[in-house]
Parts: C-alpha cells; structure tokens; sequence
C-alpha cells in the first residue's frame, strides 16, 4: 500500500527564531513532505528568513505571501485551498515536529475513516488521568487543537475548509469537528504523541475578544446545540448485552460533543474493559464502584465529580430505573437524544 502523502502548513508572523527551529524540525522527521508556509504579513527579518528557506527547499516549498496580518484561521485556510496532497498537517510555528509523532500521525492515516489527527496538547486540553493509565494508542476525541493537526484531503472536500466567522480557537475548531462526524469521518487523538507548542497569542482588547467569544458560542448553539455532561448508573443485575448496547449509545453521543461519565459494577467495569471500552473515546468515562459498597462509592464519587463540574447530571437508567441518591434526575429517553443528530 502507498503511504499517504502530506503538505504540512506552517502559518508564519514574526517570531524568526522559533519559526526556524519549527521549519528545521519539519525537515528533519519529514523529508519528502511539501512545506506550504504562510508569510502572514511578517516583518522583514522574518520575511528574508522565510524567503531563504523556501528557496533551499526549490519545488519541496509553496511559499504564500499575505500583505498584511489576515489571521491565522484565514491564513490557514488559504493554504488549505492549494493543498492537493492525502493529508494537511497544520504546525503552529512556535513548536516543533517530532519524527515518532509525525510517524504516529502516519500510521493512523490510513485508519478507516479518520478524518482529523491531532496529537496530545497538555497545554490545552490535558488528558485525563484514566486515560493516561490506559495506554490506548488512538482514542476518538472532541477536543482538537491548532499546535498540530492533521485533515485529510477526503474530509475536506466533504465539509471544507474552517469558519472565519467564529473564533480562532476553540468554537472553531469544535464547529469544523462536529461537521467532519455529520459526515462520517472521526477525529483521532494520539495520547503518546504530544505538541509542545505554545498557545496562540490572542489579540484585541477584552471586550472585543468577549463580544467574539459570545457569539462564536451563540452560533456554535444555533448549529449544533448545547453540550451536555452525565452520569449514568447501571444496576448490579444489568445484562451484559444492554452494557455493549449502552456503550455504543455513549459513543454516539460522545461524538457529538457530549460528556458521559458510566459507573458500573466490579463485573460490568471487567467485561467494559474487555470490550475496549477504555479507549472507546474521551468524553466516556468509567468508573469501577466499589465491591463491598458500591452504592456509598457511587455517592463519593458523584460529590467529588459535581464539585469539580456543578453543571453534571444525572440520568435515570433504563425503562426509568432511578438513579441512586437523586430524585430529579434526568429521564432515561436523554441518552437517546444525546445519541442522535
């Protein structure tokens, strides 16, 4: 089979030192990969350095130069437009590009259906204990970040290219993830490869960042509703055929943006792992109850989880089981909303 082939999109404004060390990093785990960087209206010193560079590089580099600072989203997607290759790999220019994490992005190219591959990036989305503990290679995931992140060419002709209209960061980003899973293609998570670049400087006075943010939030809603985090409990007596079904319930609504946190029983939590359900995707949960008290463990656990994030709730179980400790909980029919689009 031949391997996927790659334009990796580095969008440039200043900062001449750290972006040669980014660009020096891509040749060095990713010699024949094409470079298509941005000169989103640099000073000149940077200008001159990105100039000499691409012109080492010859036909290796597409070299795009914006007259004035555009935006990284704009500037991103205009390289997006020219790129014909298998995958886009976008690098934030104030971090660097390992060969064993661009050799993972590789290798998960040619999973099925992946359309977004992103790395780890403990500076803005750290990664949950449990997980960490997992040891999953790929995990699917909702949060993505622009450190470094990989589209395929099959996605983006699908769904195209990122929403200018919204922020440059996380409303962005999650509004182009939910359009690559309306269409089918899954956004992967590499828990073992991480991106050490720093977050993006945001610019403008509070005020107007705020107003942005609101609205991006606003629209974000309008096209794809509010998230929503839950727990769920399952009773000792369960059948192991309505926990594969009710895991496969999870992962679709997880997919959708949603946070599920499952409690089961010390047989239901080994049959779960068993099924791969600890790398089943990152907004799923498990937490094993304990054997002598579950229902005292399950009451800890939920203070503990409520006190952290006030807005969980809890859902009741299947055909109305009530869930332990809670007279308002949720009706069983939510996870099947939370599920479909």
């Amino acid at each position: 089979m031949t391997a996927p082939t790659f334009d990796i999109i580095i969008p440039v404004w200043n900062n001449p030192t750290e972006t040669r060390a980014c660009l020096v990093s891509i040749l060095g785990c990713s010699p024949i990969a094409r470079m298509i960087i941005i000169n989103n209206g640099c000073d000149r010193t940077t200008e001159l350095m990105l100039e000499e560079f691409c012109d080492h590089l010859g036909e290796r580099a597409l070299y795009m130069t914006m007259e004035r600072n555009i935006g990284f989203v704009p500037a991103v997607n205009r390289a997006l437009a020219r790129s014909d290759a298998d995958w886009a790999l976008i690098v934030r220019p104030s971090g660097t590009l390992s060969g064993t994490c661009f050799q993972q992005i590789l290798a998960t190219a040619d999973t099925r259906q992946a359309g977004i591959i992103t790395p780890h990036c403990p500076s803005e989305h750290p990664l949950p204990a449990q997980l960490v503990k997992s040891g999953c290679a790929v995990i699917e995931a909702c949060d993505i970040s622009f450190s470094l992140l990989a589209l395929s060419k099959a996605m983006r002709d699908s769904i195209g290219l990122f929403d200018e209209e919204l922020d440059s960061g996380p409303w962005c980003l999650r509004d182009y993830r939910h359009r690559a899973d309306a269409h089918g293609f899954r956004t992967c998570l590499l828990p073992g490869a991480t991106s050490d670049a720093e977050p993006a400087t945001i610019f403008g006075s509070r005020e107007r960042r705020r107003k942005q943010e609101e609205a991006a939030i606003a629209t974000f809603r309008e096209r794809w509703g509010k998230q929503q985090h839950v727990a769920i409990y399952l009773p000792k007596d369960t059948e192991e055929a309505h926990l594969h079904a009710l895991l496969e319930q999870l992962l679709a609504a997880a997919r959708r943006g949603h946070r599920l946190e499952l409690f089961l029983h010390r047989r239901q939590y080994l049959a779960a792992l068993h099924k791969g359900a600890a790398c089943l995707h990152c907004g799923v949960t498990l937490h094993r109850l304990s054997l002598l008290s579950p229902l005292r463990s399950l009451t800890r656990s939920m203070a503990a989880l409520l006190k952290q994030h006030p807005g969980l709730q809890p859902v009741c179980g299947l055909d109305g089981i009530p869930f332990p400790g809670y007279d308002t909980a949720l009706p069983a029919a939510t996870l099947t909303q939370l599920a479909n689009p």
